[in-house]
């Protein structure tokens, strides 16, 4: 299948700005909101066993929209809000990172891409949870890699490569992603994604090296040409100094 048509309908598999390689076409754009909610009663510990701990939730709704300058040129902003619930703990509800970057198609094929992205992430309600997942403490940068093939009927693969710049007290991390959508009817793809993030060695104070591994699964079926609904599950599946999520996930997408 031709990259430019598989632009039309290529979907992330999360709510995250950094998880495309694919750039919009110029004029063109998308805006995909996003709500996620999960719980952990258990957790990884330093030497990655399972472990009970308090129960963490959280809600988390994003609106990442995507806008193209140029065929070769996209840029990126993500809005988001969480609320997350500690039993015998504390609670906060406000303002996640906002996200504001760009991604450019270095090269490309008739079925391939290669880009370069670059994010900054300004924190809004912080919290400084030594589980990853949870903590929220100062600006961020994220710079990542990012090549993209499509296939057969609407299907592709994303492979990405980053490393996040963290300020303040947390230790940067590297980050492994993969994605990949299966077309399995005209109107509904089939996705799969696998988000990994491993630290940099550990941070100052009480911020330990960490590492989880996330999956999603999900289906998004094509209401019309312009709107998507996704449904679908994420958990992690090893870790380290991390939550042990489990959770569910819904979307709605508008390309224009």
């Amino acid at each position: 299948m031709a990259l430019t048509t598989a632009l039309g309908t290529q979907s992330v598999m999360a709510p995250r700005a950094d998880a495309q390689a694919f750039t919009q076409a110029k004029g063109h754009g998308r805006v995909i909101t996003s709500l996620l909610w999960s719980n952990s009663d258990k957790g990884f510990n330093d030497d990655g066993h399972v472990i009970d701990i308090a129960d963490y939730r959280k809600t988390e709704v994003y609106a990442l929209g995507e806008y193209g300058v140029t065929d070769d040129f996209t840029v990126l902003l993500t809005p988001s809000f969480r609320d997350v619930s500690v039993k015998n703990g504390s609670n906060s509800s406000g303002l996640g990172y906002t996200d504001v970057g760009a991604r450019y198609a270095v090269a490309r094929g008739s079925n391939f891409v290669l880009s370069a992205q670059g994010l900054v992430r300004f924190a809004g309600q912080k919290r400084r949870d030594v589980q990853a997942q949870v903590g929220a403490t100062d600006t961020e940068y994220d710079l990542r890699g990012q090549a993209g093939y499509t296939f057969g009927q609407g299907s592709f693969a994303i492979v990405e490569g980053g490393y996040r710049l963290r300020a303040g007290a947390p230790p940067n991390a590297f980050n492994i992603d993969a994605t990949l959508g299966i077309r399995a009817a005209p109107r509904l793809l089939l996705l799969a994604s696998s988000y990994n993030a491993i630290s940099d060695g550990r941070g100052r104070g009480v911020f330990a090296p960490y590492r989880y591994h996330n999956v999603y699964l999900s289906g998004a079926y094509d209401v019309s040409d312009h709107v998507t609904v996704q449904l679908g599950v994420s958990g992690t599946v090893a870790g380290r100094n991390a939550l042990r999520e489990r959770g569910l996930l819904g979307g709605l997408w508008y390309r224009f």
